[in-house]
């Protein structure tokens, strides 16, 4: 497996929405593989250490998806990986672990990452229950060397246990979930995750901690300086969503 770098700057690879998603556009598959390992190389030569590639366009978006999505992106995780040297990440819609870990399995790829690992939260989809029992049992069956980064707090729905701090949901994850990385983000920005992070790094001091998101331009170097890594997605496009490809002159900025 690749030497993990002392700063995990992890680009994210949005894929356009998906044959068999409602939003589909009709969009070839030979052009969504080629806009995603296009935007794989901006990211490596642009100076990454990591890559992700995550279904971010299809809405609505889902728990777990049908095996026509983990089919077409296992194909596209395998273009990506043939373009470029760095690790990749798989993240498969709202929260399908095991789905992630199989594509990730298949093309060799060394981590996954997972929205809800343990706990139960309520978002816009209904109830989502935790994976880490699924995730964890495939990965015992197939003896995968693959390596479960875990959000502390999914951004997009609110934990359901009463109470259940940062600190508490990031050791379940770890001591239950065997969650190897976790991931914080806040919306309220990169601040209050950075405070996060260095309440939970009391907690568990051998954990790595990542920053999942709105980090920008400005608050990279706090990012760097406060947390062992940054996933960055939006603020690698000129207009800041899923949709577009990944800028170049952007995308060199987070890396220099």
């Amino acid at each position: 497996m690749t030497e993990t770098p002392a700063f995990r700057l992890v680009g994210m690879v949005h894929l356009p929405p998906l044959p068999g998603i409602p939003n589909y556009r009709g969009t070839p598959l030979s052009e969504i593989i080629d806009q995603a390992v296009a935007d794989a190389v901006t990211l490596t030569d642009a100076g990454f250490t990591h890559l992700m590639i995550q279904n971010a366009c299809d809405v609505p978006a889902q728990t777990t998806v049908a095996p026509s999505t983990i089919a077409i992106m296992t194909r596209v995780a395998t273009e990506v990986s043939a373009a470029s040297p760095l690790p990749l990440g798989v993240n498969v819609a709202h929260n399908d672990g095991p789905g992630a870990l199989a594509v990730a399995y298949a093309v060799g790829a060394p981590f996954i990452r997972v929205k809800l690992l343990t706990g139960a939260a309520v978002g816009p989809d209904g109830i989502m229950a935790g994976c880490g029992l699924a995730t964890a049992e495939l990965r015992a069956r197939l003896g995968a060397d693959v390596r479960i980064w875990a959000d502390v707090n999914e951004a997009t729905s609110l934990p359901l246990a009463r109470g259940a701090d940062d600190v508490w949901a990031a050791v379940e994850a770890v001591k239950f979930g065997a969650a190897d990385v976790l991931v914080v983000t806040k919306d309220s920005g990169v601040a209050d995750a950075l405070d996060a992070i260095a309440r939970i790094r009391e907690a568990l001091p051998d954990t790595p901690l990542v920053v999942g998101g709105r980090v920008g331009p400005v608050s990279i170097a706090a990012t760097r300086a406060g947390a062992d890594g940054a996933i960055i997605g939006g603020a690698l496009k000129k207009d800041g969503g899923h949709f577009t490809r990944v800028d170049a002159t952007l995308a060199r900025g987070f890396a220099a």
